[in-house]
């Protein structure tokens, strides 16, 4: 599963660096922390390329111990690795690196909290840790937003309590006020920064996701879709085939994912979302591998990862 990983990682970056196909080459709508890494991209752009290979196999492999670790699922399974891989790099990737890199990067921290908060330790830290990473993503990448709207809604699913709710919500709001508070102290309006993320969040980014796809990429998107729902079908109808925290954690992804897909539906939206919307698709599609049959979920895979490799060939000659 790692070599795997790798190889679809270093492969994916070679041909994103050397030959960006479509709207890849897109750059993200400023936001506070975005247009710094942007900014230092520009000084360092081959090493920004490294970075993001590195940051794409890190949270690769985390996602795939954490699975294990915290027995999200019936059966031990590791699949969430290259699915990871897989959805990250190989459908498309952002000329964006660091951009992308830190938003995945603060996206896979935070599901580590929120898993670990669920499935072991039940405190208030781990959920006010993972909502400072969530609330922390708006600003690197505009359309992750909506999470400060939707996020509160999607904890009263797992944590049906007030003092949850607060304590999310407070997590939240912080990393924006943070930043506001350091643009006040350096003379801007308090405001300044959440006035900028609402700016860059309506903006025009000139990204078009289906002018960028070719046949290959949407069989690839079209078997994710299909492991997705099938995996979200498990939950739903086979109410015994988890336990109930596994079940609380895959609510929450699959609702985070609905959360995650809505910001294809903004204007500042670009192929950073790959990077974002990776993790909760690796956190809920190797449900499948465990629960349904092997000759089904191995074609699957196979087809996965056949339509990566036609993908990433393709997009060199676009």
């Amino acid at each position: 599963m790692g070599a795997t990983l790798i190889l679809i990682v270093i492969i994916s970056t070679l041909r994103a660096t050397l030959q960006p196909a479509g709207d890849e080459a897109v750059a993200n709508t400023a936001t506070p922390i975005g247009i710094m890494l942007q900014n230092l991209q520009a000084k360092i752009p081959t090493l920004s390329a490294v970075v993001w290979a590195l940051a794409a196999m890190f949270a690769g492999l985390s996602v795939g111990r954490y699975a294990a670790k915290y027995s999200i699922y019936p059966a031990y399974t590791l699949m969430a690795i290259p699915v990871m891989g897989v959805m990250a790099t190989a459908v498309m990737v952002s000329g964006d690196y660091l951009v992308s890199s830190v938003a995945m990067l603060l996206m896979l921290y935070a599901t580590k909290y929120i898993h670990r908060g669920i499935m072991r330790t039940k405190s208030f830290g781990d959920l006010s840790l993972a909502m400072l990473c969530y609330g922390a993503i708006p600003l690197v990448f505009a359309p992750a937003a909506i999470f400060y709207a939707l996020l509160p809604l999607l904890v009263l699913v797992i944590h049906n309590s007030w003092r949850e709710w607060v304590v999310s919500v407070s997590s939240l709001v912080f990393p924006p006020l943070a930043v506001c508070y350091w643009s006040w102290c350096a003379g801007e309006e308090f405001l300044t920064p959440v006035k900028q993320i609402y700016t860059s969040l309506l903006a025009e980014s000139e990204f078009h996701l289906f002018s960028t796809l070719n046949p290959a990429s949407i069989l690839l998107l079209g078997v994710v879709i299909m492991m997705v729902l099938c995996a979200v079908s498990l939950i739903i109808s086979d109410r015994y085939s988890l336990k109930v925290n596994s079940r609380a954690v895959m609510r929450f992804n699959s609702l985070l994912l609905v959360a995650c897909i809505a910001m294809f539906l903004l204007p500042s939206c670009t192929a950073t979302i790959f990077a974002i919307i990776a993790l909760p698709v690796a956190m809920l599609v190797p449900l499948i591998f465990v629960r349904m049959g092997f000759g089904f979920t191995e074609g699957l895979y196979r087809l996965m990862l056949l339509a990566a490799i036609i993908n990433i060939i393709a997009m060199c000659w676009q």
